[in-house]
This record gives structure tokens, sequence and C-alpha cells, in this order.
């Protein structure tokens, strides 16, 4: 397994803006081992314990990306990311405007991966929520200002909820 992840650290190193799930896929390795791989300034990783933290910070943000990826399907919503309770072993999304709204089982996150990279040549950055298998089934994608750059509000939020060092 150590010759796979070193080849992939290698590749990654010369080009980090894959799609990172098809990557792992090729290599035979789980999602975050791939992010892993990513050069070190590229991602942060905090414990599951954080999960409450950070889900309950993002619906303050304002615009996001969230992403659910099954390898069959990727399913995107853009708008504000819905607030939550915690009941019955779930955290329970409560529907925004637009209709989003689900339940994320409250033990499943086991780690949450930060991740800044390019991207189709832009910067991008999200919030991987990683399960103990090292499947991402949940991901927030920071919004873009007019000019397709990242929100620099949330990219401060971001940083400061990663402990990302600038």
């Amino acid at each position: 397994m150590t010759t796979v992840l070193d080849d992939l650290k290698r590749k990654l190193a010369d080009n980090p803006a894959g799609i990172l799930e098809n990557i792992a896929k090729e290599h035979q390795v789980c999602l975050a081992d791939a992010i892993k791989c990513l050069p070190a300034d590229m991602w942060r990783e905090l414990s599951g314990d954080h999960f409450e933290r950070v889900i309950k910070e993002v619906p303050d943000w304002g615009q996001v990306t969230t992403i659910a990826n099954t390898g069959d399907m990727i399913f995107e919503v853009s708008g504000d990311f819905p607030q939550g309770t915690f009941a019955r072993g779930y955290y329970n999304l409560k529907k925004t405007q637009g209709g989003f709204s689900g339940h994320i089982k409250e033990d499943a996150c086991h780690s949450i991966l930060f991740l800044k990279r390019p991207f189709f040549s832009k910067l991008s950055a999200s919030i991987n929520f990683v399960n103990e298998q090292g499947n991402c089934y949940l991901k927030i994608f920071l919004g873009r200002d007019e000019g397709g750059e990242l929100r620099a509000d949330q990219l401060e939020k971001f940083h400061a909820l990663s402990n990302w060092e600038h």
C-alpha cells in the first residue's frame, strides 16, 4: 500500500487538480487517502468530534454548494446550507426555501478534511465529511463572488474553522 500512496503523492504533486474520487478509484484507495496524498499545504484534518461545531457554523456563511457523490451520481445544491437539529441519531436539516433538506447520521463522521486546491484553473475550497471507511459522504464548497473568486468572507471563516494558517 505504501508504494501506491507514494506513487499517488508524486502524481498529485505534479497535478493536484483532478477529480479526487476518480483518482482514488483508479489507485484503489479511499478518498481520504487520496486527499492526504495531496501536498500538505492543500489540506487540514479535524477529527469527527468537531462535526457539530462545523455543521452548525456553515449555515451562517451564505451561499455554498453542497455535494453528495456516490460514484454513480453527483448531486449538487447551491444556496444557503440549512440549519439543523439533532434527534434520533441524526442531524436533521430544516427545509430551505429551495427545498433542500435531509438527515445526516450523527456518528458517521470520522474526520473532516478541509481542502484548498486548484480545480479547473481556479482555487477551490471545500469541507469534506468522511466516514470511518475513508469515504466522503458530504462536501460543502465555498461560494464565489461576481468575479468567480472564492468569497473572501467565507475563506476567512474556512481558515478559522480549520485552524488553517494563511
